[in-house]
């Protein structure tokens, strides 16, 4: 998938204006503690009318995981789409930032922050938004694919050959964020886009579904029924196979238009 370039972006926009025959959404979420853990530090906005999905786990003692997750997901909530395509996706990446202000300031001597994984539409175009390990997948034609990367150590060594994916993977440092909303002084939000297809089906998730399922269980559980249905899905068996951190699921399918 290609990463955001804003002059590329603007020229996308135009042909976008020309798209008559849009995808018609419908989407679920679904959050849950988990059987570990006494506060669910994760946040979803799930807003059909913004075009907008999102996960948020936040991170920090004392409830302030809590926090910085709420942070995020209330600074989306004040996004509203700016007319040509390039300044809306400025104007997700300034709330994303704003947000990580918000949290170094409130919080200037400790290390208080959240991963955020975001899902933008518009007409047949995904736009994929996120920083830390939160995820989005894409189930298409029985395919499933992860299509973020993490911004963890672990997945540096693995982009510079020293790890491989699966060891990667289990490493001490895949727990290691290198880029969260209100962690580093500068935050950069990583961007991709993709064309949608009728029948494709999305999920954004925080990392306690993916620590506690295999990527065959996602899978599996992802392909049950409605996006209802396969959030129920996805939370019962996570929560079945240990339940070890909150988990927060969105699930997000492209249908044909009527």
């Amino acid at each position: 998938m290609p990463h955001i370039d804003l002059k590329e972006l603007a020229k996308l926009g135009e042909q976008l204006d020309a798209t008559t025959s849009e995808l018609c959404w419908e989407s679920a979420a679904k959050s849950d503690v988990g059987k570990v853990r006494k506060v669910n530090e994760d946040a979803y906005i799930c807003s059909q009318e913004q075009n907008l999905w999102a996960v948020a786990d936040g991170m920090g003692g004392h409830s302030r995981g809590d926090y910085a997750s709420q942070v995020v997901v209330e600074s989306l909530l004040y996004f509203s789409k700016k007319g040509s395509l390039d300044k809306t996706i400025i104007e997700i990446d300034s709330c994303l930032k704003n947000a990580h202000q918000v949290c170094r300031n409130t919080f200037p001597s400790e290390r208080v922050g959240s991963t955020v994984a975001a899902l933008y539409v518009q007409s047949n175009y995904c736009f994929f938004l996120w920083a830390g390990d939160s995820r989005i997948y894409r189930l298409r034609d029985g395919l499933f694919e992860q299509l973020t990367c993490d911004h963890t150590l672990a997945q540096q060594k693995c982009a510079r050959g020293e790890l491989s994916p699966i060891m990667a993977a289990v490493h001490p440092s895949a727990n290691i964020l290198t880029r969260a909303i209100g962690v580093n002084q500068v935050l950069t939000i990583e961007i991709v886009y993709e064309k949608a297809l009728a029948g494709d089906r999305y999920l954004i998730c925080t990392d306690g579904l993916y620590n506690d399922l295999g990527r065959k269980e996602i899978e599996t559980s992802l392909a049950q029924g409605s996006p209802k249905e396969a959030c129920s899905h996805l939370i019962t068996s996570a929560i079945a196979n240990g339940g070890r951190d909150n988990t927060s699921v969105i699930v997000l399918d492209a249908n044909a238009p009527d």
